[in-house]
């Protein structure tokens, strides 16, 4: 069952170029890890304060998710983009699993 994990940023005022750039370096980072459909969405209408966004990805599976974070977590790459990341930004991630209503 695909696993998606979300990311959500809270972008400080001013910080927007700043967190795209990172979105742009994690996104390949996340995919060379295994990360798949790597998306940055943007609420425009309900459900988010502004100044939010959210980062996801898939995996197949959660030992497939746990294999894409043990991998970013180690790579020296993504831990420089998430300590830059933190200059305008702070977030917060959660793992979600498809839950069947047949």
């Amino acid at each position: 069952m695909p696993v998606t994990n979300v990311t959500t940023l809270t972008v400080q005022a001013g910080g927007w170029d700043d967190m795209l750039e990172n979105v742009k370096k994690a996104k390949a980072i996340l995919e060379r890890h295994g990360g798949r459909n790597v998306r940055l969405m943007v609420p425009v209408s309900g459900g988010g304060p502004s100044g939010t966004a959210h980062t996801t990805f898939e995996a197949d599976d959660l030992a497939a998710v746990g294999k894409v974070l043990d991998g970013i977590y180690a790579d020296p790459e993504m831990v420089a983009v998430m300590m830059k990341g933190a200059e305008s930004s702070t977030w917060e991630s959660s793992i979600l699993v498809e839950l069947p209503l047949d």
